[in-house]
């Protein structure tokens, strides 16, 4: 499968598995096919982490804490809700951890600044890539859990190839989000956009 049929065509349907209105089976797999579609996983998360470092590029602390409107994230709580989530996958490959807890007391990690956001963010990916890389076609069907939903006041039951799937949709997901929120930003307060987005 090459790289581009697989972002044209699979992330549209793992994208629909993170709004956690699922599950829809994912589709059967040899263990050849399996393992290629996690090196695939593992490259695009390996995209998508440089990435969210360059959209950060120039970024100030006051910037960081900004909101959209009260309700809003911050691009601060997103980052330490991707390290978090970071984190919790490594646990899920080795079951274990906050993998292990049902309702979760936080979903962010926070610290002082960003250069200690990204020490411990830096560190849970690459940690995540060596679980996923070192994982074999038995490992991945193994059956999981994801985390819990308000709505259903349950996990769901899913299998550990969902997870890495999900982890990867999740990622595009808020790269876009703190895209999107740094716009206005620049806008409102006249810095320069061109750092972080040439458009």
């Amino acid at each position: 499968m090459r790289r581009k049929e697989f972002l044209l065509g699979a992330i549209p349907a793992f994208a629909g598995l993170s709004s956690l209105g699922f599950i829809s089976k994912l589709p059967d797999q040899n263990d050849e096919e399996l393992l290629a579609h996690v090196n695939l996983l593992r490259e695009l998360n390996n995209d998508s982490f440089g990435w969210i470092w360059s959209i950060l590029k120039g970024i100030s602390e006051e910037e960081m804490d900004w909101k959209i409107n009260e309700e809003a994230n911050t691009i601060r709580w997103i980052i330490g809700h991707l390290t978090w989530f970071e984190e919790w996958a490594c646990d899920a490959i080795e079951d274990t951890g906050l993998y292990l807890i049902n309702e979760q007391p936080t979903t962010s990690f926070q610290a002082g600044n960003l250069e200690e956001m990204k020490t411990k963010f830096t560190e849970g990916h690459e940690k995540y890539d060596l679980l996923a890389k070192n994982l074999t076609a038995e490992q991945i069907r193994r059956p999981s859990q994801y985390l819990y939903n308000d709505h259903d006041k349950k996990r769901a039951d899913v299998d550990l190839r969902t997870i890495l799937a999900i982890h990867c949709t999740h990622y595009y997901g808020h790269l876009y989000q703190i895209r999107m929120i740094r716009g206005p930003y620049s806008r409102i307060n006249e810095t320069d956009k061109s750092e972080f987005d040439k458009w």
